[in-house]
């Protein structure tokens, strides 16, 4: 890197990223040299701000799967960055490897695939200060010049390409100086830009060959306020935050596993109540597959769960029971069993079903493959909404017509699937619909009440013979066992009237 000159004011670095509140405007084009600014508010002075060139280079797979989804990673000198589309930063010592604290954040955008040097950047950035007549700093603004040549790995041609921007940010100025300087900006031929470094490197190189083709279906964005704008807005959205859990599900954080299994349901409900507005069997393959995904979640979250649950219903027990020490054995046995569901997790989020898997969700959500009926206004949503509606009730009344045992525990397991499917119809449907999702979710916790009882009812026998087997007291077991079956009714006494509310028809009807 050259030694920058010109010394006044803060110079800045490309750590700051997102993490910088001052306001800020960016633009695209060659200004004029010098530029002709002209009077401003309260500037006395433009003065020499310095000047420095960096040289770095991107990494990325062949296809550049990172770049197509707005991210950056260059390194290792002067050391690894990860840039996010937000512009936020994540940054690692230098090493001859990308640092596995930036791997976990990478691998659900490569598919898996190690990132290989794709491009080197060559960046010239000069700077001029805005001053007032105290010699304090209004305004800086940076012309940043970019010359990117891709590397031999990549596909296409190693020519070069560059393109130039500038960027005003406010350090002490106010609003006004801001809007002026966008004014004297824009008549010398600036256009105005969003901060796109990852789709002007795609575009300046010419390298495109995106890594998620679209879905086949309508090549038209829907319509503001149709059915389909609104189902194609909840599944984009899924889809990132499914993509954005998956590096804290690696790291093992806490409740990701859980968020992620939710994620799952939301997308998967998302597009099996939509398949009335979706077509292609594509869709619903991807459903199956996503109810894969949750059940391998399922199995670590429920033993998380559990565990929670039968350790803090301890508290209740009599001292005979030993309450203390139960806790600690249930909390180490449940411990053992997520750590072995977790690992199970792992090998998925490895495999190469998992990867496929969120290429086809990504190519889903970012083009749905709507059907015509999804270009019409929102009663489509109010008839999904119905429909669902009528499909919990059918299944609350088969259960609870019912006689006790486990036919009807595995009846009320299905009204709780129906009432999580209604519950995401309506966040689907949009904040006008919030009544019913939240009357709905009261139902399916009720009912999530009743299983998490017959469960625990069926568990603790085994837990029992473990504990005995290993020399435990098990009187405990005994006494949480008998409460199980008074904590499944009064789930149950709970649920009826959830279901009653949830069942109001004036819920769904057009506002």
């Amino acid at each position: 890197m050259a030694t920058p000159h010109g010394t006044h004011g803060s110079h800045g670095s490309r750590h700051g990223g997102g993490a910088d509140p001052e306001p800020v405007r960016r633009y695209q084009g060659v200004p004029p040299e010098p530029l002709r600014l002209g009077p401003l508010p309260r500037v006395a002075e433009l003065v020499d701000g310095g000047w420095e060139e960096t040289v770095l280079v991107c990494h990325d797979t062949p296809d550049l799967r990172l770049l197509a989804h707005g991210r950056t990673l260059s390194g290792p000198e002067p050391d690894w960055c990860l840039t996010l589309p937000d512009g936020s930063e994540r940054h690692a010592p230098p090493a001859a490897a990308v640092p596995v604290e930036l791997v976990d954040q990478l691998l659900a955008y490569t598919g898996g695939r190690t990132p290989r040097p794709v491009l080197r950047l060559r960046t010239r950035r000069t700077r001029a200060l805005l001053l007032d007549s105290d010699r304090r700093t209004l305004a800086r603004l940076d012309r940043t010049e970019t010359l990117a040549q891709p590397l031999s790995a990549t596909p296409g041609p190693g020519r070069l390409a560059g393109w130039t921007g500038t960027e005003v940010r406010l350090v002490h100025g106010r609003a006004r100086l801001l809007a002026a300087l966008d004014a004297r900006l824009r008549a010398q031929g600036l256009g105005a830009a969003p901060d796109a470094r990852p789709a002007a490197l795609l575009a300046a190189t010419r390298l495109r060959r995106p890594a998620v083709q679209p879905a086949t279906g309508s090549a038209r964005r829907p319509a503001a306020g149709s059915a389909g704008a609104a189902i194609a807005g909840y599944l984009r959205t899924q889809c990132a935050e499914l993509f954005a859990l998956d590096a804290a599900v690696r790291r093992d954080e806490a409740d990701s596993v859980h968020r992620m299994r939710v994620c799952c349901r939301r997308l998967r409900s998302a597009l099996t109540a939509g398949q009335q507005l979706l077509r292609g069997p594509q869709v619903g393959r991807v459903a199956d597959e996503l109810r894969w995904l949750g059940q391998v979640l399922g199995l670590a979250r429920d033993a998380e769960a559990t565990g929670e649950r039968l350790a803090a219903a301890c508290a209740q027990l009599p001292s005979a029971a030993a309450p203390r020490q139960l806790a600690d054995q249930l909390t180490a046995r449940f411990q053992r069993r997520y750590a072995t569901a977790y690992q199970q997790v792992r090998e998925v989020l490895d495999s190469e079903r998992y990867f496929r898997l969120l290429v086809d969700i990504r190519r889903i959500a970012d083009r749905p493959p709507l059907r015509r009926r999804a270009r019409r206004g929102r009663g489509e949503l109010e008839r999904l909404l119905r429909h669902e509606q009528r499909r919990v009730d059918r299944r609350m009344r088969a259960a609870i017509g019912h006689p006790a045992g486990p036919g009807r525990d595995e009846a009320l397991h299905v009204a709780r699937k129906a009432a999580k499917r209604a519950r995401y119809t309506a966040e689907l449907a949009g904040p006008g619909r919030a009544r019913l999702a939240r009357r709905m979710r009261a139902l399916q916790e009720a009912l999530g009440g009743y299983q998490d009882a017959v469960v625990a009812e069926r568990l603790l026998p085994e837990l029992a013979a473990e504990a005995y087997a290993e020399g435990e007291n098990t009187f405990g077991y005994g006494v949480l066992h008998a409460a199980q079956r008074p904590a499944a009714a009064a789930a149950l006494a709970a649920a009826r009237p959830a279901w009653r509310r949830a069942r109001e028809r004036r819920l769904t009807r057009p506002r």
